[in-house]
């Protein structure tokens, strides 16, 4: 397992360039200055200002030279500062990813709390009353947008009702409209897969042999279905926590969280470049380390994967 993990590591390296090459292609390729922030209609910078500031951040150079730059930079941990904000760039995202982080970490053991016992019961209940109740909130879940069920969420609880405050996030009274409303997401997918895998693995033959030796319903259930069922959430899991940690960046606007998703958000409008390389190398970097710590739970769970193979 210890060589297997430094070869997925040091393809974080390849990796981590080509996800660098086209953000920073794509950020370079789109229209406009990263200064017209700075100005407005009734009163723009003056070009040669513009001009300035192009020199003094190096813009002017090809871009090529910029990326070169940038990586070199890159690899002492330096990612610039913000055009914009005139503050580095680790120092604006460190500010930024505790609240991300917070929300993130919340939102996913809310989703796996009821998820999970959720999709099992539904599985082994199949056609019920519960399965379809199940099924419903999947749906229901996966096909509305967090936006719209945020904006009723913040009418209801937060405007007509007055129980829950839903600008912020300086309070636990705080947490638990965004936490809810983040996580309604993942947790309608997560069921579905769960009630999915284990409907699967009930089907199995080596369940059939369990049961024909005698083995109690709940040994079976638990010792040979749900831990094969597991390995296919074991695979969203992973993916879903890098994305609900880097931030959501209509969750976080919709209920003024200073995160990164919303400062991620406004650095595309902003065109600010350095914000925008250093918000997606950090998403790129958990998304990495979030796929090799599923993978190497795969040997957990399931015994028979061997990692030198």
């Amino acid at each position: 397992m210890l060589k297997y993990t430094i070869r997925r590591l040091l393809l974080l390296i390849p990796t981590l360039f080509f996800v660098a090459l086209i953000v920073f292609s794509l950020a370079h390729a789109a229209p406009g200055s990263p200064f017209d922030a700075k100005s407005n209609e009734n009163k723009p910078l003056p070009q040669a200002t513009i001009e300035r500031l192009n020199h003094l951040y190096g813009i002017d150079k090809p871009v090529w030279e910029q990326f070169a730059l940038y990586l070199s930079n890159a690899i002492r941990f330096d990612f610039g500062s913000s055009f914009v904000r005139d503050r580095p760039v680790i120092e604006i995202i460190g500010q930024g990813f505790p609240y991300s982080a917070q929300l993130g970490v919340q939102a996913l053991l809310v989703a796996l709390m009821f998820s999970l016992p959720l999709g099992v019961i539904s599985a082994l209940r199949q056609n019920s009353i519960v399965d379809y109740a199940s099924l419903l909130f999947a749906t229901v879940g996966t096909t509305i947008p967090s936006f719209v069920i945020g904006i009723f969420a913040i009418y209801i609880f937060g405007v007509t009702l007055h129980l829950l405050p839903f600008v912020g996030w300086s309070t636990p009274s705080h947490w638990i409209l965004p936490t809810a409303i983040l996580s309604l997401g993942a947790m309608a997918f997560l069921t579905r897969i769960t009630r999915a895998s284990m409907l699967e693995a009930i089907r199995q033959d080596y369940v059939r042999t369990a049961r024909s030796k005698g083995l109690g319903e709940q040994v079976v259930i638990v010792a040979h279905v749900m831990k094969n069922a597991m390995i296919p959430v074991v695979t969203i899991v992973g993916p879903a926590t890098a994305g609900l940690i880097t931030g959501s960046i209509i969750i976080e606007g919709l209920f003024s969280i200073p995160g990164i998703g919303r400062l991620f958000l406004t650095s595309i409008i902003q065109r600010d470049y350095p914000l925008i390389m250093g918000t997606y190398m950090l998403y790129a970097v958990l998304i990495a380390v979030a796929n090799l710590v599923v993978d190497l739970t795969y040997g957990i769970v399931d015994p028979r994967i061997r990692f030198d193979r």
